[in-house]
């Protein structure tokens, strides 16, 4: 009598054992079936975030800016060109290559295209290339207001910084300042979301030839 008594416990707890497991299962699947349409808004979203169109406009001083802003505190490292780190001539480039604008590489380079502004007259985007020793050795991005962006060989990172006070280095900038070219504004390539509206292909103020109307600028140095 005593082991069946033992055997029908065992019987009854394995049975309420497994009656918890089936409600348990039972309503992970509910939870499982109530998250799915959760789930998919969530990567749907992730996905429309995601998508991009590549639309023709023109390119003018504040986008470029805008995009330079972006990378204020990257590192500086010599030879460096993608956002891991960046030197001075690697920094414009990579810019203007984010709207399909193509720089060459070296600030000596790059003081070869756009055009040469009359002295003074400075806007945003354009590209200033400042005395080193030999030639052009140190290239910034004109913000305005008396600023630049650049990336930095002695603060080491990408940073603004005045044209005509710089503390101990008073005026560095202002007096080693040797050339001015301005590419913009060009026609260049916007990546947009999907769901934003498409930029006008045709703006006023583009080049009769598109990217291929700036001309050479003589060399100053």
């Amino acid at each position: 009598m005593l082991a069946i008594a033992l055997i029908s416990g065992e019987a009854g707890a394995q049975r309420s054992v497994a009656r918890r497991e089936s409600r348990l299962d039972a309503k992970r699947s509910i939870a499982r079936h109530e998250s799915a349409p959760n789930a998919q808004r969530n990567i749907a979203r992730h996905e429309s975030a995601s998508r991009t169109i590549a639309v023709k406009g023109i390119v003018n001083g504040t986008d470029i800016v805008r995009t330079a802003r972006e990378y204020l505190g990257v590192r500086y490292k010599l030879g460096g060109t993608t956002p891991r780190a960046f030197d001075c001539s690697g920094f414009t480039r990579y810019v203007f290559e984010r709207y399909g604008i193509s720089l060459p590489r070296t600030a000596h380079e790059q003081a070869g295209v756009g055009i040469a502004p009359f002295p003074g007259d400075l806007r945003p985007g354009d590209l200033l290339f400042f005395y080193g020793g030999r030639g052009a050795q140190h290239i910034a991005l004109y913000v305005g207001g008396d600023t630049i962006i650049h990336a930095s060989s002695s603060a080491k990172r990408v940073k603004l910084d005045l044209m005509t006070t710089q503390g101990r280095r008073r005026g560095w900038f202002r007096n080693r300042l040797i050339a001015v070219r301005r590419v913009l504004p060009m026609e260049g390539t916007f990546y947009l979301p999907a769901s934003s509206p498409p930029m006008p292909a045709v703006a006023a103020g583009l080049p009769a030839d598109g990217a291929r109307a700036f001309r050479l600028a003589p060399t100053v140095f």
